[in-house]
């Protein structure tokens, strides 16, 4: 493949973003429906690019410009990003809010998903840290962009805040791990972990910055705290966004990082006080991690009473299931983190469109304005139950087989108390997910609620997201075996 071709997504969401910016110049607003013509025309180019490279494999998994390597999991993941931003954009024309955003939203959506491309193929530190930034100044301005709305304005305040520190304590740990490696490429990395430079002290330390700033990307603890507070502010269709496109990326980014640091857990099959403090510090870090994240992320969510800020709290514990598969780390268990993304995607952006839908229609995020909505639009109510049902990994759905998947690779790998802490945090979930559905179907209508519309647009996006949740569970044996074909293509260097 050449460059030409490597950065041929880039090259097509960087036309959208003039495209889109001289339209909105020109438009002044008379033809509100052109800029989602214009974003999501440049969103399945990139999507057409991303699956005619993994139907063809003709992507020569190699390096590019010394800094991208373009693999199948670079493919999958910007088509995962592409999908993502497209059905954020097509949310804002039927989620909450009176008005149609500008065309600097849909500038700024392509512009995060340049960057999550980038991120997802970076196989070295200077452009792997600007592909995060890139991501992270979107993040920043899609949040606050409701500049008369109070919650959307401190939300962005939180979120630049929050970002800034944990991208100072990256870059200065890669700035570590430059000085371990003599050069900025994540092969030399390698090569330096391997000629004994992890058991320097000041390893560890690079590792636990590094993981700082990746983990306030994926919101894991302790850097979630600006999740909820991001989440409930930001209109929701970019609290979709950011919940799902973000966190991929911020995981594809850290999954090449883990694979240079060399993250082999030796006594994974002993008991956890035998590699916690002395074992593979970047285990150690990931195992603590994932288990404070999913512990934290459900513990907290049981006692929400805003659907927005509940969401936020299910992504954290999300991204805690998640960071298990990174600290076993074998090709079983990256198999089930790309099937896992998959199933978070259709779960994920289903719920917080339900949410924007409920939104606009009351007026309120509370969970209170779910009262009796079995009753007042029954296929909606039955849509968001099936959601919450598969975010909760109940069977029949599909989210239940991307946990089973998941823990069945833990297990696999003798780490029974690892897996006994990720089914006990599932059982937790279970009170705060079954919230909605109690409000919706066992609480009567009070009076004079408003009635819950659902638009033939909404309808359609709606099924288009719930129907993956429900049919993939009769058909997941093929998304599987899909999901390990993309795990050999890992590597870093050329």
């Amino acid at each position: 493949m050449t460059a030409l071709g490597a950065l041929l997504p880039s090259i097509l969401l960087t036309a959208g973003v003039l495209a889109v910016l001289f339209a909105d110049a020109a438009a002044k607003g008379r033809r509100p429906l052109l800029l989602p013509w214009i974003s999501g025309t440049a969103l399945v180019a990139v999507a057409a690019v991303a699956v005619a490279w993994l139907a063809g494999d003709r992507l020569g998994d190699r390096v590019v410009l010394g800094a991208l390597r373009m693999d199948a999991f670079t493919a999958v993941l910007t088509l995962f990003c592409a999908v993502a931003g497209l059905v954020s954009i097509l949310a804002t024309l039927v989620g909450d809010g009176n008005s149609r955003p500008g065309g600097e939203f849909h500038a700024l959506v392509l512009c995060a998903v340049v960057g999550m491309s980038v991120l997802a193929a970076a196989v070295d530190m200077v452009t792997l840290y600007l592909a995060f930034e890139l991501v992270s100044i979107t993040g920043y301005v899609l949040v606050g962009m409701r500049r008369a709305d109070r919650l959307a304005n401190e939300a962005a305040m939180k979120y630049v805040l929050f970002g800034a520190v944990s991208s100072g304590l990256m870059v200065y740990g890669l700035s570590l791990l430059f000085g371990l490696a003599g050069g900025t490429s994540l092969e030399a990395l390698r090569a330096a972990v391997v000629s004994g430079a992890s058991s320097q002290p000041v390893f560890v330390a690079a590792v636990v910055l590094v993981f700082a700033g990746f983990a306030f990307k994926v919101s894991a603890a302790p850097f979630h705290f600006w999740a909820p507070d991001v989440y409930q502010g930001a209109p929701t269709a970019v609290a979709g966004f950011l919940s799902v496109a973000s966190k991929a990326a911020g995981f594809a980014g850290l999954v090449r990082v883990v694979l240079a640091l060399g993250a082999q857990p030796a006594t994974a099959k002993e008991p956890i006080a035998s590699f916690l403090p002395w074992g593979s510090p970047v285990a150690a870090v990931l195992a603590v991690a994932a288990v404070l994240t999913m512990t934290v992320g459900n513990l907290a969510a049981c006692r929400q009473k805003d659907l927005k800020r509940l969401l936020a709290y299910s992504s954290i514990a999300h991204a805690g299931y998640m960071l298990m598969a990174l600290a076993v780390w074998t090709p079983n268990a990256m198999s089930a983190l790309v099937f896992y993304l998959v199933t978070y995607l259709f779960m994920n952006l289903a719920a917080f469109l339900f949410a924007g839908i409920v939104v606009r229609a009351t007026g309120s995020s509370s969970i209170d304005s779910l009262h009796g909505l079995g009753f007042r639009n029954p296929w909606l109510a039955a849509a968001f139950t099936l959601v919450m049902l598969s975010l909760t990994g109940i069977p029949p759905m599909l989210g239940f087989l991307g946990k089973l998947v998941l823990f069945e690779s833990v297990l696999r790998e003798g780490w029974v108390w690892f897996a006994v802490i990720g089914l006990l945090n599932g059982a937790i979930s279970l009170y705060y997910y079954a919230l909605p559905l109690r409000r919706m179907y066992l609480e009567g209508v009070a009076e004079g609620a408003p009635p819950v519309r659902l638009a033939p647009g909404a309808a359609v996006l709606a099924a288009v997201l719930v129907l993956p949740v429900v049919a993939f569970f009769l058909w997941w044996s093929p998304l599987a075996d899909w999901a390990r074909t993309v795990v050999p293509s890992l590597r870093i260097g050329s």
